[in-house]
């Protein structure tokens, strides 16, 4: 008989904390497995019976130590809990407490490593400024999105004006126009985004122009200009389409709706 996964899960967690075993003991009664803490807190009130089959009466010398499921749990392999902000690693139990401390994906060492290149990428403008290296519009472009990534609006700024070629110039005006947003220049972001879109030759392009046009005038309180440019937005999309830009619009169509009903 093959154990299903939901039997071998119900085997190694307690059934006081629900979670995984941590230094088990087992009844001598039913066999129930627990953590060694919570069963120990268990036998503190009045009524020491067994927490599963309730029919014999515990001591904490009756529990029994179960080494070998102890040893099983401490050797499953869990993902890192950094794994959304990018860690790969799957680690044994036993070893997970050590590699979250020293993990390079934890909130702590990403804030450091962030600020470190936040400086050396401050430092590197400055000497571009002195004269004393030289950087590819490419690169001042590259600097110009991680300014901007880090709030460092001024510098970004500063980086896409220092550009010669404007062969990028789509680009140079969307991420000039997500800076003027995001620092609250709602008017002159709406202007560039009406710029970019000019210049666009693609449908989805296009359709995401319009969309964070839409959503500075939601944020104006310009609701029948926004709900004029999302519908143009919408109107651009694929009758067959049904992906979440669909979603978004239809959303935020209603969203409007709801605004001026209430106004």
């Amino acid at each position: 008989m093959t154990a299903k996964k939901s039997d071998i899960q119900r085997l190694i967690e307690c059934c006081i904390c629900c979670d995984y075993l941590t230094d088990v003991r087992e009844t001598p009664c039913c066999h129930q497995l627990f953590c060694n803490t919570c069963i120990q807190s268990w036998l503190k009130k009045p009524t020491k019976n067994c927490p599963r089959c309730r029919s014999t009466t515990l001591t904490e010398q009756s529990l029994l130590k179960n080494v070998v499921v102890q040893r099983f749990v401490d050797n499953l392999q869990f993902p890192c809990p950094y794994a959304l902000q990018g860690c790969s690693a799957e680690i044994a139990r036993c070893d997970l407490l050590k590699h979250k401390r020293l993990c390079s994906y934890s909130p702590d060492k990403l804030a450091n490593k962030h600020r470190l290149k936040l400086e050396e990428s401050r430092n590197l403008l400055l000497r571009y400024k002195e004269g004393k290296t030289h950087i590819t519009d490419n690169a001042l472009f590259d600097l110009a999105k991680l300014f901007h990534t880090e709030h460092d609006y001024d510098n970004a700024k500063e980086c896409l004006q220092m550009i010669k070629d404007q062969d990028n110039l789509q680009e140079i005006i969307i991420l000039q126009a997500q800076i003027e947003r995001d620092t609250n220049q709602y008017d002159k972001a709406l202007e560039l985004y009406t710029k970019a879109y000019s210049l666009s030759n693609s449908s989805s392009q296009r359709i995401e122009l319009l969309t964070a046009k839409g959503y500075l005038l939601l944020k104006k309180a310009q609701y029948e200009q926004a709900k004029d440019v999302f519908t143009q937005a919408f109107d651009l999309l694929r009758s067959d389409d049904e992906s979440p830009t669909k979603v978004e619009l239809l959303n935020a169509l209603g969203l409007i709706a709801k605004k001026c009903s209430d106004v």
